[in-house]
């Protein structure tokens, strides 16, 4: 399984790229956002509980309540995610909230830092440079000419805030745990969380059936799939590579919003992708290379 760890991980985080181009797609189709978080939600829940159903009582059952609700608990990080983002839409340029979210890039090699008591070492920090740089460009922010809005600014760092904690909370939290039961205890923990937010705003007028088709949608790639592949194989990388993976959420944005939205992409936006996929590439590399170097060195 640690073999193919880093490409679910990889292919987890471009699934994190397709949802905002299908909230706007959805919303284009009179789907209120409350109504489409909570139907993303309870869908993705109710999979993972049915998926759980089939594993054995030892795996499905948690005997530790402390930790069962510690799982809980360290789902609402992926509730609050999404609501900040919906929340900085209103006030910042898509460009400009896609820019803060990767700021859960070094968010989560800090708290990775933090929590095992380790210094990243200097390829991270060169590659966290090589992100950063690609991401204003891959998100047309430079030149910037329009004034932005310190609200949308605060609302979408701390959604990314909150997504550098839902990584960390994959790979840290409840590891003894079969990861069909984990990601059942954190969907219910971020549905819990997205209805209280999200709640009342599902009494306003809207087609059900058409909110339950982008609902089925947007959960697979939002929820299902990446959580999934995070559960499963987080835990097998090496600490900090990660996050850094988790870096290709943005051209996966920029790619699935230029093929179902019609988007434009600009030079310095494709050069900004290719930074970002470098970085990933050299980061996974150079440690591989690294050790069978030593291995054969050592035989």
């Amino acid at each position: 399984m640690k073999k193919y760890a880093a490409i679910f991980v990889a292919l987890g985080a471009i699934s994190y790229g397709i949802p905002g181009s299908l909230f706007k797609m959805a919303r284009a189709q009179g789907v209120h956002d409350g109504m489409l978080l909570c139907l993303t939600f309870l869908i993705a829940w109710l999979f993972f509980v049915v998926a759980s159903a089939f594993l054995k009582p030892a795996k499905r059952n948690v005997p530790d309540k402390r930790e069962k609700w510690l799982v809980i608990l360290s789902g609402s990080s992926m509730g609050f995610t999404n609501t900040f983002y919906l929340l900085s839409l209103s006030y910042v340029p898509v460009a400009v909230a896609a820019v803060m979210m990767m700021q859960s890039v070094w968010l989560a090699i800090i708290f990775s830092s933090v929590f095992h008591r380790r210094w990243p070492s200097l390829l991270q920090v060169f590659s966290i440079g090589i992100v950063l740089i690609g991401t204003v460009l891959a998100t047309g922010l430079v030149p910037i000419h329009q004034t932005v809005s310190l609200v949308g600014l605060s609302l979408s760092f701390l959604a990314a805030l909150a997504y550098a904690l839902t990584i960390q909370f994959t790979g840290g939290i409840g590891q003894d745990l079969h990861p069909l039961t984990k990601a059942r205890l954190m969907s219910f923990g971020a549905l819990l969380l997205i209805i209280i937010i999200w709640g009342h705003t599902l009494f306003e007028p809207q087609s059900l059936i058409i909110s339950l088709k982008w609902g089925g949608i947007t959960s697979f790639f939002a929820m299902i799939f990446p959580l999934t592949s995070f559960s499963y194989f987080m835990p097998h990388l090496a600490i900090g590579i990660g996050p850094i993976i988790s870096s290709l959420e943005l051209p996966s944005s920029v790619i699935f919003a230029f093929f179902l939205l019609a988007e434009a992409v600009s030079g310095s936006q494709v050069i900004g992708v290719g930074l970002i996929i470098i970085a990933v590439i050299i980061t996974n590399l150079i440690p591989v290379l690294m050790y069978r170097r030593k291995y054969q060195t050592h035989n």
